[in-house]
C-alpha cells in the first residue's frame, strides 16, 4: 500500500507539474504577443522565406490573372524588404496570403473597405485580437509544408490505383472469416495478407513521406478552422468566421484523423497500433481519403486557407500601423491622379516627409544623393500599399485605381546575353506594352543611362513624349536637364536641392517645383578630397561646354 501511495503521489505531482508548466508557457506566448504588437520586426526568419512565395507563384500559373504587380516592379521597389518589414504574421499561410496580396492590386474598393474594417477591428478590440493570435500560433509556421499545392495541383498529391489499398485493407478480415471455416488456409492466408500489405507499405510509403509535411500541416490547418469557426466573434470578425464555419464542415471527419499518418510511438500500445495500422493500410486509405476530399471540395478548403491566411495579415497589418508614425487609409478619385500630402517611406527610420498633387505626367530632377529615387520609390509603393493593404504612409493620400509599373533598378543579364542597355530598353518595352492594356502609375529612374548622352536625350524625349498620349501617369526621375525643357509644354517638374558649402553638402530632402538649378557631381569629388587639379579641370570643362555648347578637347 505504502508504494502504490508513493506511485499515486508521484503520478499527481508530475500531472501539477506539466500544469503549471503549461499554464506558464501560455502566459509567456500571451506576453510574448502583447509586447510584440505595434512593433516592427527586428529580425527575419531566413527559413521560411524559400516558401513564402509558393502560394502566389501557383495562384500565377494557375488563375487567370489581369492586373498584378510583375516581378520587375516588385524588384525595383525592394517590396521583398518591405514585405519583412510587415510580416508578423503567425503562420506560414498568413505569410503566403500576405504575400500574394502585396501582388494583386484591387480595382474594387469594396473588397478593400472589409479589410480595413477587419484591420481596424483588431486595433480597437486587444481582448480578441489576443484570443485569435492564440489559436493562429497553434497553427504556426512550417517551411515548405507546400499545402498550396492542394489547392492548385492536388493531382500531384494522389496516390496511383487507391482501389487497390481498399481491397489490401479488408483481406485481413476476409482471411480471418476464413480461419472460422478451415483455420489452415485461413491462417496461412492471414500471412500472405499480412506480408504483402507490409511489402507494400514499406516499399510505397515513401509516396506518403513524401507529402507528410503537407498532410500534418493541412491537419493543422483544419484543427485551426475548427477553434476560429467556433470562437464567439463579434463585429467583422464574425462574418469571416462565419464563413470558415461553414467551408469547414466537409472537412470535420478527417481533421483528427489526419495528425496521425506516419506517426508512430514508442509504448507498446503504439507499436501494436502501428502494425495494425501497416497491415489494414492505414496511412493509405486515411491519405487518399484526405486527398479525395479536398479535391471534392477545392473551393471551400482554398476560401479556407484564403480567411485563416486574411486573419493572420490583418492582424499584421493592424500591427504595421501601430508600429509607424503615421498611416492613412486611402481615398480613390475617377480623375486619373494621385494626390499626397506627409509622403514618407516606409523602411526608412527617420524619414521626411513630402507633398505632391500628380495631376499630369512629371519629371524630378535634382542631384546626387538628393532623394529623387527615394521618393519616387515612396510614392510607388504607397500605390501598392492603397491597393492591397488599404493603409499608406502618408497624412492623405487619394488615387485613381491603376497598375504601377517600374523601370528603376535595371542589372545587365549575363545569362540571357543582355547588356545594361538592352535590359534597360527591355524594361521600358513592358512598360509602354502595359500601357496599352491598362491605366498604369509608371515610375521610372534615370531613363536610359546605359547609352550616350546625345542619343540618350533623343530617345528618352521621344519615348516620354508616346506616354504623354498614353493612359497612364509618368513620374520621372533623371539627371538629365535637358528633359525639363525639350518636354516642358507636357510634363510638369519638381526638384530636390542640397546646400553646397566649404566644408559639407546639405540635403533637406524635400521636394520644390520646377527643374533643378544646381549641380552637385564635381562639388562632391571636392568633398571626398580628390586632387585639386581633378576638380578645377573637371570645372573648365563645364564652364567651356555651357559658354560654347561644344566639348573642349583636352591635350
Amino acid at each position: 500500500m505504502e508504494i502504490l501511495f508513493f506511485v499515486v503521489i508521484g503520478v499527481i505531482a508530475i500531472f501539477i507539474f506539466d500544469l503549471f508548466s503549461s499554464r506558464k508557457a501560455r502566459r509567456k506566448s500571451r506576453q510574448r504577443l502583447i509586447d510584440g504588437f505595434g512593433n516592427a520586426p527586428t529580425s527575419f526568419d531566413t527559413d521560411i522565406w524559400g516558401s513564402v512565395t509558393d502560394y502566389w507563384d501557383r495562384k500565377l500559373k494557375y488563375e487567370a490573372l489581369d492586373v498584378f504587380i510583375d516581378d520587375l516592379t516588385w524588384s525595383d521597389l525592394d517590396m521583398d524588404d518591405v514585405f519583412k518589414q510587415l510580416d508578423t504574421c503567425l503562420t506560414s499561410v498568413g505569410d503566403e496570403v500576405l504575400y500574394a496580396t502585396l501582388h494583386e492590386p484591387q480595382w474594387e474598393v469594396e473588397p478593400l473597405q472589409q479589410r480595413d474594417q477587419l484591420i481596424t477591428f483588431f486595433t480597437e478590440n486587444p481582448r480578441e485580437r489576443l484570443e485569435i493570435q492564440m489559436i493562429l500560433a497553434k497553427l504556426g509556421k512550417v517551411s515548405y509544408n507546400d499545402v498550396s499545392a492542394l489547392i492548385f495541383e492536388i493531382r500531384m498529391k494522389a496516390l496511383k490505383n487507391p482501389l487497390v489499398y481498399t481491397v489490401l485493407s479488408i483481406m485481413p478480415l476476409l482471411c480471418l472469416g476464413i480461419c472460422l471455416i478451415n483455420p489452415t488456409v485461413g491462417l496461412i492466408s492471414l500471412v500472405l495478407s499480412m506480408l504483402v500489405n507490409g511489402g507494400i507499405y514499406y516499399y510505397f510509403k515513401k509516396e506518403i513521406a513524401r507529402n507528410l509535411m503537407t498532410i500534418q500541416y493541412l491537419s493543422a490547418i483544419l484543427r485551426c478552422c475548427s477553434r476560429l469557426s467556433g470562437y464567439q466573434a463579434t463585429g467583422s470578425l464574425k462574418l469571416l468566421t462565419d464563413q470558415l464555419g461553414q467551408d469547414n464542415v466537409p472537412f470535420k471527419a478527417i481533421a483528427g484523423k489526419l495528425s496521425g499518418v506516419m506517426m508512430g510511438g514508442s509504448s507498446d500500445l503504439d507499436l501494436f497500433l502501428d502494425y495494425l495500422k501497416i497491415i489494414t493500410l492505414y496511412d493509405f486509405r486515411t491519405y487518399n481519403k484526405a486527398i479525395a476530399l479536398v479535391s471534392k471540395n477545392k473551393e471551400a478548403f482554398h476560401r479556407i486557407y484564403q480567411g485563416i491566411g486574411e486573419l493572420d495579415m490583418a492582424i499584421a497589418v493592424a500591427s504595421f500601423r501601430e508600429s509607424l508614425t503615421g498611416t492613412v487609409t486611402p481615398t480613390f478619385t475617377e480623375a486619373f491622379n494621385v494626390v499626397a500630402t506627409g509622403l514618407y517611406h516606409p523602411l526608412l527610420q527617420s524619414p521626411v516627409p513630402n507633398d505632391i498633387s500628380l495631376n499630369q505626367n512629371s519629371l524630378i530632377t535634382g542631384s546626387n544623393a538628393s532623394g529623387k529615387s527615394t521618393f519616387v520609390k515612396a510614392l510607388a509603393i504607397n500605390s501598392i500599399f492603397a491597393q492591397t493593404i488599404y493603409t499608406c504612409t502618408a497624412s492623405s493620400f487619394s488615387l485613381a485605381h491603376c497598375l504601377p509599373v517600374t523601370s528603376m533598378a535595371v542589372r545587365d543579364d549575363i545569362l540571357a546575353g543582355d547588356s545594361y542597355f538592352m535590359a534597360e530598353i527591355k524594361s521600358l518595352k513592358r512598360t509602354i506594352d502595359q500601357v496599352h492594356r491598362y491605366p498604369c502609375l509608371c515610375f521610372i529612374d534615370e531613363i536610359l543611362k546605359g547609352t550616350n548622352t546625345i542619343e540618350r536625350i533623343a530617345a528618352s524625349s521621344a519615348i516620354l513624349d508616346y506616354l504623354d498620349g498614353e493612359n497612364c501617369l509618368c513620374l520621372i526621375a533623371t539627371h538629365d536637364i535637358e528633359l525639363t525643357n525639350i518636354l516642358g509644354n507636357s510634363y510638369d517638374n519638381y526638384h530636390f536641392q542640397e546646400t553646397i558649402t566649404d566644408e559639407t553638402i546639405l540635403f533637406d530632402y524635400q521636394l520644390h517645383t520646377g527643374p533643378a538649378q544646381t549641380k552637385n557631381a564635381i562639388a562632391l569629388l571636392n568633398y571626398l578630397a580628390f586632387d585639386p587639379a581633378i576638380i578645377n579641370n573637371a570645372n573648365e570643362l563645364v564652364d567651356s561646354f555651357i559658354a560654347t555648347e561644344k566639348w573642349t578637347v583636352l591635350a
